[in-house]
């Protein structure tokens, strides 16, 4: 959805192969409750500032919901060369079965693998995540990349528990250029700028 206000989605069941739901710029005050992603992607925020545009996403709750074989549980991601703001994200009461990226921010979203470096970024902050628990297909559980010029700020996760499935590695996290606080347990360990 793009250039949206007021969505509310919920008690659904959702297996497209791609996002199982995509929050484009221009949305805000969106609510995903009681659903299920299948495999596919998960809920996705972006992509945000592509070809140097500026960007606008505010107050999205994503609440009760379970992902299963999905390539990224909830994400947000930005084009570098972007401008904008995405802020006022609650990701809160979630279940991750076998998900590649069950937390991801990336302000360096690039499908090509060939993107120029660029200062400029969409500024994302605000953004919580709260009883989050299941297992990662891929060791890097958790992964917030910000850009140094834009750094993330107010990341805020709360008693987070994530292992990687099959125990063939520990779950880890890679926090870049973002300040952030935790509360209760949070595992895989993450460490936030300033902290």
């Amino acid at each position: 959805m793009a250039f949206s206000d007021h969505v509310s989605i919920s008690n659904c069941s959702i297996q497209t192969g791609d996002d199982c739901v995509s929050i484009l710029s221009g949305t805000s005050d969106v609510v995903v409750t009681n659903s299920m992603c299948g495999p596919g992607h998960g809920i996705s925020v972006g992509s945000l500032g592509a070809d140097g545009t500026t960007a606008l996403v505010e107050r999205i709750t994503v609440s009760n919901c379970s992902f299963s074989k999905t390539m990224t549980g909830v994400r947000i991601k930005s084009w570098q060369g972007g401008n904008g703001k995405a802020n006022g994200f609650l990701f809160e009461n979630l279940d991750m079965t076998d998900v590649q990226f069950p937390i991801d921010i990336d302000q360096f979203y690039c499908p090509q693998g060939n993107c120029p470096q660029q200062d400029s970024a969409v500024a994302i902050s605000d953004a919580k995540f709260i009883n989050i628990q299941g297992t990662s297909s891929n060791p890097e559980a958790i992964q917030i990349l910000c850009s140094k010029s834009v750094q993330c700020h107010g990341i805020y996760l709360y008693n987070v528990n994530l292992t990687c499935s099959g125990h063939t590695a520990q779950a880890r996290a890679t926090i870049l250029n973002a300040y952030g606080t935790i509360g209760g347990t949070v595992k895989p360990q993450v460490q936030f700028l300033g902290a």
